[in-house]
């Protein structure tokens, strides 16, 4: 089976999905006192602009690129 970016096997680390970014995928900060997190993996790293909303924008874009030329 093929191990895609966001999956994540036993040992190794998470890229983000952000388009051309290979940061490690970081949690996102708490906002509350919880001793465990629950969901999914983190998928983004620690930059800000990179998240679910900017990642889909900028497939986008770049598929849109990709169709003018």
């Amino acid at each position: 089976m093929e191990t895609t970016r966001s999956e994540k096997a036993p040992g190794e680390k998470v890229i983000c999905l952000y388009p051309g970014c290979e940061q490690e995928a970081v949690e996102p900060p708490r906002k509350d006192n919880r001793a465990a997190r629950q969901g999914p993996p983190p998928r983004y790293c620690e930059n800000e602009e990179h998240n679910a909303a900017s990642t889909f924008q900028e497939i986008k874009r770049l598929e849109q690129e990709g169709a003018a030329s």
